[in-house]
Protein backbone atom coordinates (compact mmCIF):
# COMPACT_ATOMS: atom_id res chain seq x y z
CA UNK A 1 0.00 0.00 0.00
CA UNK A 2 1.04 3.61 -1.00
CA UNK A 3 2.65 5.23 2.33
CA UNK A 4 3.24 2.25 4.09
CA UNK A 5 7.07 2.35 5.63
CA UNK A 6 9.59 -0.02 6.80
CA UNK A 7 9.15 1.82 10.84
CA UNK A 8 4.97 1.87 11.14
CA UNK A 9 3.57 -0.55 13.43
CA UNK A 10 0.76 -1.47 11.41
CA UNK A 11 1.49 -5.19 11.01
CA UNK A 12 -0.27 -8.27 12.77
CA UNK A 13 2.32 -10.30 15.02
CA UNK A 14 0.58 -13.38 13.23
CA UNK A 15 3.44 -14.92 11.78
CA UNK A 16 6.28 -13.77 14.34
CA UNK A 17 3.83 -15.45 17.33
CA UNK A 18 3.94 -18.91 15.08
CA UNK A 19 7.81 -17.96 14.56
CA UNK A 20 8.21 -18.11 18.43
CA UNK A 21 6.64 -21.34 18.91
CA UNK A 22 8.28 -22.85 16.44
CA UNK A 23 11.66 -21.56 18.17
CA UNK A 24 10.29 -22.69 21.63
CA UNK A 25 9.76 -26.79 20.07
CA UNK A 26 13.18 -26.50 18.39
CA UNK A 27 14.14 -25.75 22.17
CA UNK A 28 15.43 -22.44 21.91
CA UNK A 29 15.28 -19.36 24.16
CA UNK A 30 12.34 -17.10 22.53
CA UNK A 31 13.16 -14.03 24.28
CA UNK A 32 16.44 -13.80 22.13
CA UNK A 33 14.41 -12.94 19.35
CA UNK A 34 13.09 -9.62 20.97
CA UNK A 35 15.75 -7.98 22.51
CA UNK A 36 15.99 -4.36 21.81
CA UNK A 37 13.11 -4.71 19.27
CA UNK A 38 10.50 -2.83 21.81
CA UNK A 39 8.32 -5.83 22.30
CA UNK A 40 8.61 -9.00 24.14
CA UNK A 41 7.06 -12.39 23.85
CA UNK A 42 4.41 -11.50 25.60
CA UNK A 43 3.61 -9.02 23.60
CA UNK A 44 2.79 -11.26 20.36
CA UNK A 45 0.07 -13.19 22.08
CA UNK A 46 -2.13 -10.07 22.33
CA UNK A 47 -3.93 -9.90 19.44
CA UNK A 48 -3.80 -6.20 19.25
CA UNK A 49 0.05 -5.92 19.18
CA UNK A 50 1.17 -4.20 15.46
CA UNK A 51 5.14 -4.21 14.99
CA UNK A 52 6.77 -2.66 12.00
CA UNK A 53 8.29 -4.57 8.75
CA UNK A 54 11.91 -3.57 10.18
CA UNK A 55 11.18 -5.12 13.67
CA UNK A 56 9.24 -8.16 12.19
CA UNK A 57 12.77 -8.35 9.68
CA UNK A 58 15.32 -8.02 12.38
CA UNK A 59 13.26 -10.92 14.73
CA UNK A 60 13.38 -13.29 11.64
CA UNK A 61 16.50 -12.46 10.66
CA UNK A 62 17.61 -13.56 14.48
CA UNK A 63 15.92 -16.85 14.66
CA UNK A 64 17.39 -17.61 11.28
CA UNK A 65 21.10 -16.90 12.74
CA UNK A 66 19.66 -19.44 15.81
CA UNK A 67 18.59 -21.99 13.85
CA UNK A 68 21.86 -21.75 11.33
CA UNK A 69 23.07 -25.59 10.45
CA UNK A 70 19.82 -27.18 10.05
CA UNK A 71 19.82 -29.08 7.25
CA UNK A 72 15.95 -28.20 6.61
CA UNK A 73 13.78 -25.20 5.69
CA UNK A 74 13.26 -23.12 8.67
CA UNK A 75 9.81 -21.38 6.38
CA UNK A 76 8.77 -24.94 5.11
CA UNK A 77 8.95 -26.28 9.19
CA UNK A 78 7.44 -23.36 10.75
CA UNK A 79 4.54 -23.68 7.95
CA UNK A 80 3.64 -27.57 9.14
CA UNK A 81 3.05 -25.92 12.49
CA UNK A 82 0.61 -23.42 11.16
CA UNK A 83 -2.75 -23.99 10.63
CA UNK A 84 -6.05 -22.01 9.40
CA UNK A 85 -6.93 -20.66 12.54
CA UNK A 86 -3.39 -18.58 12.61
CA UNK A 87 -4.83 -16.30 10.32
CA UNK A 88 -7.00 -15.26 12.93
CA UNK A 89 -10.36 -13.95 12.21
CA UNK A 90 -9.65 -13.98 7.87
CA UNK A 91 -8.92 -17.71 8.47
CA UNK A 92 -12.41 -18.40 9.88
CA UNK A 93 -14.10 -15.93 7.37
CA UNK A 94 -12.06 -18.79 4.68
CA UNK A 95 -14.00 -21.35 6.43
CA UNK A 96 -17.26 -20.22 6.42
CA UNK A 97 -17.13 -19.23 2.61
CA UNK A 98 -19.05 -20.94 0.00
CA UNK A 99 -16.01 -22.54 -2.36
CA UNK A 100 -12.53 -22.81 -2.37
CA UNK A 101 -12.27 -20.13 -4.78
CA UNK A 102 -14.06 -17.27 -2.72
CA UNK A 103 -12.15 -18.10 0.06
CA UNK A 104 -9.04 -17.62 -1.81
CA UNK A 105 -10.27 -14.39 -3.05
CA UNK A 106 -11.39 -13.33 0.40
CA UNK A 107 -7.99 -14.63 1.73
CA UNK A 108 -6.23 -12.02 -0.39
CA UNK A 109 -8.24 -9.10 -0.22
CA UNK A 110 -7.68 -9.53 3.46
CA UNK A 111 -4.22 -10.38 3.81
CA UNK A 112 -2.96 -7.04 5.50
CA UNK A 113 -4.77 -8.52 8.46
CA UNK A 114 -3.06 -11.70 8.32
CA UNK A 115 0.31 -10.14 9.19
CA UNK A 116 1.92 -11.57 6.13
CA UNK A 117 5.26 -9.56 5.23
CA UNK A 118 4.66 -11.04 1.86
CA UNK A 119 1.71 -9.58 -1.52
CA UNK A 120 -0.43 -12.19 -2.71
CA UNK A 121 -1.73 -11.67 -5.81
CA UNK A 122 -4.09 -13.84 -8.22
CA UNK A 123 -2.98 -13.70 -11.77
CA UNK A 124 -5.39 -14.26 -14.86
CA UNK A 125 -4.55 -17.33 -16.39
CA UNK A 126 -6.17 -19.77 -18.46
CA UNK A 127 -7.07 -23.17 -16.70
CA UNK A 128 -4.80 -22.48 -13.77
CA UNK A 129 -5.29 -20.46 -10.42
CA UNK A 130 -1.66 -18.92 -10.45
CA UNK A 131 -0.52 -17.28 -6.99
CA UNK A 132 2.44 -14.72 -7.06
CA UNK A 133 3.62 -13.48 -4.00
CA UNK A 134 6.36 -10.42 -4.04
CA UNK A 135 8.62 -9.12 -1.51
CA UNK A 136 7.85 -5.37 -1.39
CA UNK A 137 10.97 -4.37 0.50
CA UNK A 138 14.57 -5.57 -0.08
CA UNK A 139 15.68 -8.45 1.91
CA UNK A 140 16.88 -10.79 0.05
CA UNK A 141 18.45 -12.57 3.56
CA UNK A 142 14.76 -13.40 4.66
CA UNK A 143 13.49 -13.68 0.78
CA UNK A 144 13.49 -17.61 1.22
CA UNK A 145 12.01 -18.32 4.40
CA UNK A 146 9.45 -16.05 3.74
CA UNK A 147 8.05 -17.62 0.49
CA UNK A 148 8.59 -20.98 2.02
CA UNK A 149 6.27 -20.13 4.89
CA UNK A 150 3.71 -18.28 2.81
CA UNK A 151 3.51 -21.26 0.23
CA UNK A 152 3.42 -23.72 2.84
CA UNK A 153 0.84 -21.96 4.86
CA UNK A 154 -1.30 -21.69 1.97
CA UNK A 155 -1.04 -25.39 1.24
CA UNK A 156 -2.63 -25.99 4.50
CA UNK A 157 -4.99 -23.48 4.03
CA UNK A 158 -6.46 -25.28 0.72
CA UNK A 159 -6.04 -28.69 1.83
CA UNK A 160 -7.85 -27.71 4.95
CA UNK A 161 -10.77 -25.95 2.69
CA UNK A 162 -10.64 -28.46 -0.18
CA UNK A 163 -9.78 -32.17 1.70
CA UNK A 164 -6.09 -33.24 1.76
CA UNK A 165 -6.19 -34.56 -2.33
CA UNK A 166 -5.74 -30.95 -3.01
CA UNK A 167 -1.87 -30.43 -5.06
CA UNK A 168 -0.72 -27.55 -6.81
CA UNK A 169 0.37 -28.22 -10.37
CA UNK A 170 3.95 -27.06 -9.78
CA UNK A 171 5.59 -24.11 -8.04
CA UNK A 172 8.04 -21.90 -9.21
CA UNK A 173 10.86 -20.10 -6.93
CA UNK A 174 13.03 -17.25 -7.79
CA UNK A 175 15.91 -18.69 -5.23
CA UNK A 176 18.81 -21.15 -6.08
CA UNK A 177 18.26 -24.94 -5.49
CA UNK A 178 18.60 -25.48 -1.46
CA UNK A 179 20.16 -28.91 -0.14
CA UNK A 180 17.03 -29.58 1.05
CA UNK A 181 14.93 -29.40 -2.04
CA UNK A 182 13.04 -33.04 -1.61
CA UNK A 183 11.34 -31.46 1.44
CA UNK A 184 9.67 -29.52 -0.87
CA UNK A 185 8.72 -32.08 -3.27
CA UNK A 186 7.11 -33.87 -0.16
CA UNK A 187 5.43 -31.71 1.00
CA UNK A 188 3.72 -29.94 -2.60
CA UNK A 189 3.87 -33.49 -4.26
CA UNK A 190 4.47 -31.82 -7.16
CA UNK A 191 7.13 -30.17 -9.87
CA UNK A 192 9.20 -27.49 -7.92
CA UNK A 193 11.48 -25.25 -10.24
CA UNK A 194 14.18 -22.96 -8.55
CA UNK A 195 15.92 -20.41 -10.12
CA UNK A 196 13.07 -18.68 -12.12
CA UNK A 197 11.68 -15.34 -12.67
CA UNK A 198 9.12 -15.01 -10.01
CA UNK A 199 7.61 -16.99 -6.83
CA UNK A 200 4.47 -18.97 -8.39
CA UNK A 201 1.89 -20.91 -6.89
CA UNK A 202 -0.07 -23.21 -9.49
CA UNK A 203 -3.17 -25.33 -9.60
CA UNK A 204 -5.90 -26.82 -11.90
CA UNK A 205 -8.74 -24.38 -11.97
CA UNK A 206 -11.61 -26.42 -10.69
CA UNK A 207 -10.38 -26.32 -7.51
CA UNK A 208 -12.32 -22.97 -7.43
CA UNK A 209 -15.34 -24.53 -7.70
CA UNK A 210 -14.54 -27.28 -4.58
CA UNK A 211 -17.42 -26.25 -2.08
CA UNK A 212 -16.05 -25.61 1.59
CA UNK A 213 -17.77 -28.16 3.96
CA UNK A 214 -17.76 -25.38 7.01
CA UNK A 215 -19.62 -23.01 4.50
CA UNK A 216 -21.94 -20.72 6.83
CA UNK A 217 -23.64 -17.52 4.53
CA UNK A 218 -24.84 -16.35 8.15
CA UNK A 219 -21.52 -16.55 10.39
CA UNK A 220 -19.50 -15.33 7.19
CA UNK A 221 -21.43 -12.18 7.25
CA UNK A 222 -20.68 -12.06 10.94
CA UNK A 223 -17.00 -12.73 10.49
CA UNK A 224 -16.77 -10.09 7.41
CA UNK A 225 -18.55 -7.23 9.67
CA UNK A 226 -15.89 -7.95 12.11
CA UNK A 227 -12.98 -7.92 10.21
CA UNK A 228 -14.22 -4.90 7.96
CA UNK A 229 -14.82 -3.03 12.09
CA UNK A 230 -11.30 -3.95 12.72
CA UNK A 231 -9.67 -3.04 9.98
CA UNK A 232 -10.35 0.84 10.09
CA UNK A 233 -9.50 1.52 6.14
CA UNK A 234 -12.21 3.67 4.80
CA UNK A 235 -13.68 2.72 1.75
CA UNK A 236 -11.39 5.54 -0.10
CA UNK A 237 -8.50 3.42 0.79
CA UNK A 238 -10.10 -0.04 -0.72
CA UNK A 239 -10.66 2.94 -3.71
CA UNK A 240 -6.98 3.25 -3.90
CA UNK A 241 -6.25 -0.56 -3.77
CA UNK A 242 -8.11 -0.58 -6.25
CA UNK A 243 -6.08 1.60 -8.27
CA UNK A 244 -3.47 -0.28 -7.42
CA UNK A 245 -4.84 -3.80 -8.47
CA UNK A 246 -5.12 -2.63 -11.72
CA UNK A 247 -1.76 -1.04 -12.23
CA UNK A 248 -0.24 -4.51 -10.82
CA UNK A 249 -1.52 -6.44 -13.61
CA UNK A 250 0.86 -5.50 -15.97
CA UNK A 251 3.70 -2.88 -15.03
CA UNK A 252 5.45 -3.32 -18.41
CA UNK A 253 3.10 -1.43 -19.47
CA UNK A 254 0.80 0.43 -17.62
CA UNK A 255 -2.54 1.16 -18.16
CA UNK A 256 -2.74 5.32 -18.44
CA UNK A 257 -5.31 7.76 -15.95
CA UNK A 258 -8.20 7.52 -18.35
CA UNK A 259 -8.15 3.30 -19.18
CA UNK A 260 -7.61 3.14 -15.46
CA UNK A 261 -10.82 5.45 -15.11
CA UNK A 262 -13.00 3.50 -17.41
CA UNK A 263 -12.32 -0.13 -15.77
CA UNK A 264 -13.29 1.95 -12.45
CA UNK A 265 -16.60 3.02 -14.20
CA UNK A 266 -15.84 6.74 -13.59
CA UNK A 267 -14.43 9.33 -15.34
CA UNK A 268 -10.89 10.67 -15.45
CA UNK A 269 -11.62 13.98 -13.46
CA UNK A 270 -13.63 11.81 -11.15
CA UNK A 271 -10.80 9.49 -10.59
CA UNK A 272 -8.34 12.60 -10.76
CA UNK A 273 -10.16 14.04 -7.87
CA UNK A 274 -10.18 11.00 -6.06
CA UNK A 275 -7.16 10.37 -5.94
CA UNK A 276 -5.89 14.31 -4.62
CA UNK A 277 -8.50 13.92 -1.82
CA UNK A 278 -6.12 11.09 -0.53
CA UNK A 279 -3.30 12.99 -1.06
CA UNK A 280 -2.02 10.92 -3.98
CA UNK A 281 -1.60 10.55 -7.53
CA UNK A 282 -1.43 8.33 -10.45
CA UNK A 283 2.12 8.67 -11.04
CA UNK A 284 2.76 8.18 -7.18
CA UNK A 285 1.00 4.90 -7.43
CA UNK A 286 2.48 4.17 -10.65
CA UNK A 287 5.98 4.65 -8.90
CA UNK A 288 5.13 3.05 -5.88
CA UNK A 289 4.46 -0.13 -7.62
CA UNK A 290 7.26 0.13 -9.83
CA UNK A 291 9.92 0.72 -6.92
CA UNK A 292 7.79 -3.09 -4.98
CA UNK A 293 8.50 -4.95 -8.22
CA UNK A 294 12.30 -3.41 -8.77
CA UNK A 295 13.17 -4.44 -5.41
CA UNK A 296 11.95 -7.62 -5.12
CA UNK A 297 13.03 -8.87 -8.87
CA UNK A 298 16.78 -6.65 -7.31
CA UNK A 299 17.01 -9.66 -4.78
CA UNK A 300 17.18 -12.32 -7.60
CA UNK A 301 20.79 -11.89 -8.71
CA UNK A 302 20.33 -13.90 -11.84
CA UNK A 303 18.34 -11.17 -13.60
CA UNK A 304 20.48 -8.43 -15.22
CA UNK A 305 19.23 -5.13 -15.03
CA UNK A 306 18.43 -4.59 -18.14
CA UNK A 307 15.68 -7.18 -17.16
CA UNK A 308 14.31 -5.72 -14.49
CA UNK A 309 14.02 -2.66 -15.86
CA UNK A 310 11.90 -3.90 -18.53
CA UNK A 311 10.03 -5.99 -15.91
CA UNK A 312 9.15 -2.22 -14.54
CA UNK A 313 7.97 -0.95 -17.76
CA UNK A 314 11.44 0.85 -18.66
CA UNK A 315 12.62 0.16 -22.37
CA UNK A 316 16.39 2.19 -21.00
CA UNK A 317 18.49 0.79 -18.47
CA UNK A 318 19.95 3.95 -17.71
CA UNK A 319 16.62 5.40 -17.15
CA UNK A 320 15.10 2.98 -14.48
CA UNK A 321 18.72 3.59 -12.71
CA UNK A 322 17.20 7.31 -12.96
CA UNK A 323 14.15 6.72 -11.54
CA UNK A 324 15.08 3.98 -9.34
CA UNK A 325 17.89 6.65 -7.58
CA UNK A 326 14.91 8.83 -7.31
CA UNK A 327 12.70 5.82 -5.82
CA UNK A 328 14.97 4.90 -3.22
CA UNK A 329 18.20 7.67 -2.97
CA UNK A 330 20.45 5.26 -4.34
CA UNK A 331 21.26 3.26 -7.67
CA UNK A 332 20.18 -0.39 -8.17
CA UNK A 333 23.54 -1.85 -8.23
CA UNK A 334 24.12 -0.23 -4.73
CA UNK A 335 20.95 -2.26 -3.31
CA UNK A 336 22.48 -5.65 -4.30
CA UNK A 337 25.76 -4.98 -2.96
Amino acid sequence: MLGATRHTADLPVNLLRSLADLIVQLGLDPNRLCLGLGFNIADLANPQSRVSIRQACLMIKRALDMTKGRDRGLGLDMSTTESIASMGLVGYAMLTSATLGSAIALGIDMQKQTGALLSFENLESPGHITLQVTCPFHEPEILTFLVEEAFGVFLNVARTLAGPAFSPSSIELSYPRPAYAAHYENLFRCPVHFDRKDNLFVCAKHWANTPIGTHNALSNRQVMELLEMSDGRGGEIEFVESVERILRRDLRTPLNLSAVASQLCMSERTLRRRLAQNEMSYQAILDDLRKQRALSLLGNVRMTLDEVAFEVGFSDAQNFRKAFKRWTGHGPRQTRA
